[in-house]
């Protein structure tokens, strides 16, 4: 009887315990993203409590922050000033301001510019020289809401949600990852991942709680992996090695037949640049002729360029594409999206009618008939036309895809789900010998 009792006593302490590591697996964490994307170089910000209640505190200030609060920071000669609630400007003294979160609520932050953004949580500022750093708080998984429709789209959760639960994993991942070895992430997607607060929530949020809590891991080691995911492969997933020089056995180069035929511009792309103007990019004359090397997947590793005078450079793939990528800018199928091109040169005697496929090219000439123009008077799809013609012609860079191609392809993704694959099946077919776990709290 005695033997009967500890035993039951064992597994109900068993029982209990296998409880509790389950609540702690499925727990988030606050994270904190400093908001560099839209309010990286603010002097000037207004930060106002739309729902919910926070306090300010700075020092030893304390004040209540209750919804429709307003409190604006800036600059006045080289100081820092404040104020809240139309009071007097006061000069800040202090290392740091935080508006902390009291209950469930959020912040809205406006720039005089225009600027303005959403967010949950808390917020923190401190002034740095000549601009205010702003460090939103949050819960992990209320900021994975805010970066899965930015990084897709919510639009893609009617047909291809489980794309956007694959996207949630990876992102999830890619959270942990970066947040191993720094306190902070960026909103920033030329630096981690894109983030936009509340004001891209929507269909979304359902891929992100429908696998709350999952992340990428080594099948091996049982580690996050680095989930990489671009917008387009052009068709061909890269091996992380070719693009950033480290090997990485999750990411290989492979052939990918889901983002063929779909994203538009990012599928396929044209992009034009005079011969003068190509050379003057990288300090050449006017480019004879461009003779690319390529890794196996197709994306050019070197480009040499020779122009007339007989003068030659060899370029990287990544900084010939870095010279023409449209920053800040609508993707548009003139542009130069990646490094997945074949290039051609084009005489300049050539009519613009010779070139097929090429509209907005066309209507920049005012292209009325057969007889004209040559497409000599182009400087690039970037920049336009010039009155008169060169004589030195043009080059036509025929590509696919967007951005670097390594791991998940996001319109990949997308076509997979439209095809009624799994989450799981999408994460395994883009990165190689990993499993799908649930995080543990420690690894968040």
């Amino acid at each position: 009887m005695l033997w009967s009792v500890r035993r039951w006593s064992f597994l109900l302490l068993a029982i209990f315990l296998l409880l509790m590591t389950q609540v702690k697996i499925c727990q988030a964490r606050e994270i904190s993203v400093e908001l560099v994307w839209k309010f990286g170089q603010a002097g000037w910000v207004e930060i106002q409590a739309a729902q919910g209640s926070y306090r300010v505190v700075s020092g030893t200030m304390t004040l209540n922050f209750p919804k429709g609060s307003r409190l604006e920071v800036g600059w006045g000669g080289w100081n820092p000033i404040l104020r809240v609630n139309q009071s007097d400007f006061q000069i800040f003294r202090d290392a740091k301001l935080e508006i902390m979160e009291k209950d469930s609520g959020s912040l809205v932050v406006r720039t005089p510019e225009g600027k303005s953004a959403a967010y949950r949580g808390s917020l923190t500022l401190d002034w740095h020289k000549d601009h205010w750093r702003l460090v939103n708080q949050l819960d992990s998984e209320d900021y994975l809401k805010g970066v899965v429709p930015i990084e897709m789209s919510n639009a893609w959760a009617k047909y291809g949600l489980e794309g956007l639960k694959a996207q949630a994993v990876a992102a999830r991942t890619y959270l942990i990852k970066h947040t191993q070895n720094r306190k902070t992430i960026t909103d920033s997607p030329d630096i981690d991942q894109a983030y936009a607060g509340m004001n891209v929530e929507g269909e979304a949020s359902q891929a992100v709680e429908a696998t709350r809590g999952k992340i990428l891991v080594d099948a091996d080691t049982g580690q996050p992996i680095e989930a990489l995911y671009s917008a387009h492969n052009g068709g061909y997933a890269e091996d992380a090695k070719n693009v950033w020089g480290n090997t990485d056995h999750h990411t290989l180069a492979h052939p990918d037949r889901f983002s063929e035929g779909i994203g538009g511009a990012a599928d396929r792309w044209r992009f034009i640049i005079s011969a003068p103007q190509l050379g003057s990019v990288f300090g050449l004359g006017p480019v004879q002729t461009i003779n690319v090397e390529k890794f196996p997947s197709g994306r050019a590793q070197n480009v040499l360029l020779t122009d007339e005078f007989g003068s030659s450079l060899t370029v990287s793939g990544r900084k010939f594409v870095q010279a023409f990528y449209p920053f800040g800018q609508e993707i548009q199928a003139n542009a130069f999206l990646g490094t997945l091109f074949d290039v051609h040169k084009v005489a300049s005697e050539e009519k613009a009618s010779k070139l097929k496929g090429i509209s907005s090219v066309l209507g920049m000439l005012n292209y009325r008939n057969n007889s004209g123009p040559l497409l000599a008077k182009i400087i690039s799809s970037s920049l336009g036309v010039r009155a008169d013609p060169q004589p030195y012609g043009v080059f036509v860079f025929e590509g696919r895809g967007w951005g670097h191609g390594v791991g998940m392809s996001q319109w990949g993704a997308y076509h997979m789900a439209q095809l009624e694959y799994t989450y799981e099946e999408i994460i395994h077919f883009y990165y190689n010998n990993v499993s799908i776990k649930t995080s543990e709290e420690k690894n968040l």
